[in-house]
């Protein structure tokens, strides 16, 4: 028997939590008309995580020399 393949990271939908994660912050934010420590934080790992899963997302394609 065949071994099963080990499932690659998807990366595309972890950026994609990461963006809802600073969206959410930024309509937190607009309501509440400031930014708070909590939503600052927030939006900070959403679009650094978000550059981090794209970077790593962009590594693992073939066509890209690494």
């Amino acid at each position: 028997m065949a071994e099963p393949r080990k499932r690659s990271m998807r990366w595309g939908l972890l950026t994609l939590l990461f963006l809802a994660i600073a969206l959410a912050c930024v309509l937190t934010s607009n309501a509440q008309g400031r930014y708070t420590a909590l939503t600052l934080i927030g939006l900070i790992v959403g679009f650094g995580g978000a550059g981090y899963c794209s970077w790593q997302g962009l590594k693992g394609v073939s066509w890209l020399p690494r």
